[in-house]
């Protein structure tokens, strides 16, 4: 008989399909029964196509019904496990979490695992009680990274440290390699010049990815990097305030703003270089697909972003114009032989690093795991 596994998400938002199914991919359909579930959002069927689970279900919770006390949600879930028997739930976020931290208490859950994707994530003093009230032994909290982990670490000080631990996030390579378009296809998708240097960044508009900084940085590139354009690709709150700094900077014809593009990864090959100028990450997925498209990299000295990086890349401290200036123009003036190098070693680092393989090995030597899995339960 096949074991039962959920893993439970805030909403169905494009970059947590992904790590969903990379989880999803943890589990040999022979011997586990997978249902992936989201809190919040409408039934849709394009995303049920994209997730890679057995069982897809939309619980449609609205955001006041998983405020406060979310008692409506505690008890949708409370059903579901009392029906399904869950011996694995693996959730995504605080607030999945603090929902089957209440379902738990009255349906056993052999292993029960909390995955946080931010900082200060329990930095709040309810948060941190409710977590000394209601915690098993047969529960791990894990961080998406180092920082994260240390993270929890600080605030949960009550909770031993073998019970927090990292899992990565990872890219399945196989399945997103095949995504991206040819350099050429790229360029014309985003009518880009074939010849033009093309420093690129994905990511919302918004404070902590510190677009900023980096169009401040590029517009003192243009007398040592002549033939270079900015992409970025995203949208959000600074918008209209980045458009007015681009205009005041008197760089409008080499820096754009394409605005939300869907499954915006495929563009990833029309970039020479990818920068990414966060002045906060927790771990920054994005970069696992650069360095799958092979591309060198700036990034900045945050959070998780140098474990992600390691060795590979470029890292400038957050905000400091002058060196994210002298890195571009560094990367501009490089040969194409040392471009290939730098990206050969970032698409051999996510291999070794980041893909499903390296995940599953990992996963499964969790002690919590290691019995489930040889049927020792």
């Amino acid at each position: 008989m096949r074991q039962t596994v959920l893993i439970l998400g805030h909403s169905y938002a494009t970059q947590f399909i992904d790590v969903f199914n990379q989880y999803s991919r943890l589990f040999d359909q022979n011997k586990y029964e997978v249902t992936i579930a989201y809190l919040t959002g409408e039934p849709d069927h394009t995303v049920k196509q994209r997730t890679f689970a057995e069982h897809v279900l939309f619980l449609n919770q609205s955001k006041k019904s998983i405020r406060a006390l979310k008692i409506l949600a505690i008890c949708k879930l409370f059903t579901l496990c009392r029906e399904k028997k869950f011996k694995i739930v693996i959730c995504h976020r605080y607030k999945p979490l603090y929902i089957m931290l209440w379902v738990a208490k009255f349906c056993h859950i052999f292993a029960l695992i909390g995955v946080m994707h931010e900082l200060n994530t329990m930095s709040s003093l309810g948060r941190r009680l409710l977590i000394a009230s209601l915690r098993r032994k047969n529960m791990l909290f894990a961080g998406v990274s180092n920082a994260v982990r240390d993270d929890l670490r600080k605030s949960l000080w009550f909770v031993p440290q073998q019970y927090i631990i990292t899992l990565y996030n990872v890219i399945d390579i196989e399945l997103t390699e095949p995504q991206l378009l040819t350099r050429e296809e790229a360029r014309l998708a985003l009518h880009l010049p074939i010849d033009t240097f093309v420093f690129g960044n994905i990511a919302r508009l918004a404070p902590n990815k510190d677009q900023t900084s980096l169009i401040h940085a590029f517009a003192l590139t243009k007398h040592s990097c002549p033939n270079a354009k900015l992409i970025i690709i995203g949208d959000g709150q600074l918008q209209h305030s980045l458009e007015k700094l681009i205009w005041q900077q008197n760089i409008a014809d080499s820096v754009i703003l394409t605005g939300f593009l869907t499954n915006a990864v495929r563009y990833m090959k029309a970039f020479d270089c990818f920068i990414l100028s966060s002045i906060q990450e927790a771990f920054g997925r994005v970069l696992l697909e650069a360095m799958i498209a092979k591309l060198p990299i700036i990034a900045t000295q945050v959070n998780g972003i140098p474990e992600v990086i390691g060795p590979i890349g470029y890292l400038i401290q957050p905000k400091d114009i002058a060196a994210f200036a002298k890195a571009m123009s560094q990367v501009y003036q490089a040969s194409r032989e040392e471009h290939i190098h730098h990206g050969e070693q970032a698409y051999q680092r996510a291999l070794h690093h980041y893909s499903i393989p390296i995940f599953q090995k990992d996963f499964w030597q969790l002690p919590l795991l290691q019995s489930l899995q040889e049927n020792k339960y």
